[in-house]
């Protein structure tokens, strides 16, 4: 018993895993051609109709609207193919298990066209990003900001703009209408 508990004192918890950084990887097709221009082709999302930076506002519900049909307001997005186009001597690649890929093994990889994964910050991707895939999977590493993901709020990534809730109206201070 005296054992168990000695053991038990020496006995630390598992230190916490270190939380992924930078950005994930985006998924495209990639192909270069005999030039060794290489083209990216993947798909962005915009919101439409809301105006520049304009966050999307919730409706809340009051005690005077409970009883009311619901209004909805709709957000309409679309879906954009896009394509870039640069050098491929300026892009790094390496697998998804961090072995770097030669400019010549590349040109040989993407001589048709192939799904790859690339990132939009121009650093290499964390690890953590990656376990979901293959281990032989092309990572390509172009440099930062080359590729404009598009759309009203361009983040680098898919995030949404923000949602702010619409401020609840007291009986004696509703909303005329314009």
């Amino acid at each position: 018993m005296f054992n168990l508990v000695l053991l038990a004192a020496f006995v630390q918890a598992a230190p916490e895993p270190a939380a992924p950084s930078g950005l994930p990887p985006e998924q495209g097709l990639a192909s270069i051609d005999a030039k060794g221009k290489l083209t990216i082709t993947y798909v962005t999302c915009s919101a439409v109709g809301l105006g520049s930076g304009e966050p999307i506002v919730l409706p809340q519900e009051t005690k005077e609207t409970a009883k009311a049909p619901a209004k909805a307001k709709v957000k309409v997005s679309h879906l954009t193919v896009m394509t870039a186009e640069l050098s491929a001597k300026d892009v790094e690649a390496h697998t998804a298990d961090g072995r770097p890929i030669s400019a010549e093994k590349l040109r040989t990889l993407l001589a048709k066209e192939r799904t790859v994964l690339f990132v939009t910050d121009g650093k290499k991707v964390d690890p953590f990003h990656l376990q979901l895939y293959k281990e032989d999977t092309i990572v390509l590493v172009p440099p930062a900001n080359t590729l404009n993901r598009g759309g009203i709020y361009n983040t680098g990534g898919s995030e949404a703009p923000p949602i702010v809730p619409e401020p609840k109206r007291s009986p004696e201070n509703k909303r005329t209408p314009d």
